[in-house]
């Protein structure tokens, strides 16, 4: 099923700063991942 879009600018403009929103948690999520795996090895014992 294909959603209707509104080609407003305001519903636009919102669908903009949401894909622009999901980019920057997705840098963010990418840029933990090294950080969370040196924790859990460290509190395994393997570092």
């Amino acid at each position: 099923m294909e959603e209707t879009k509104c080609k407003c600018p305001h519903c636009e403009a919102r669908e903009a700063e949401e894909e622009q929103n999901e980019e920057l948690n997705f840098a963010v999520l990418v840029a933990l991942v090294p950080v969370l795996t040196i924790t859990l090895f460290n509190t395994v014992g393997l570092l």
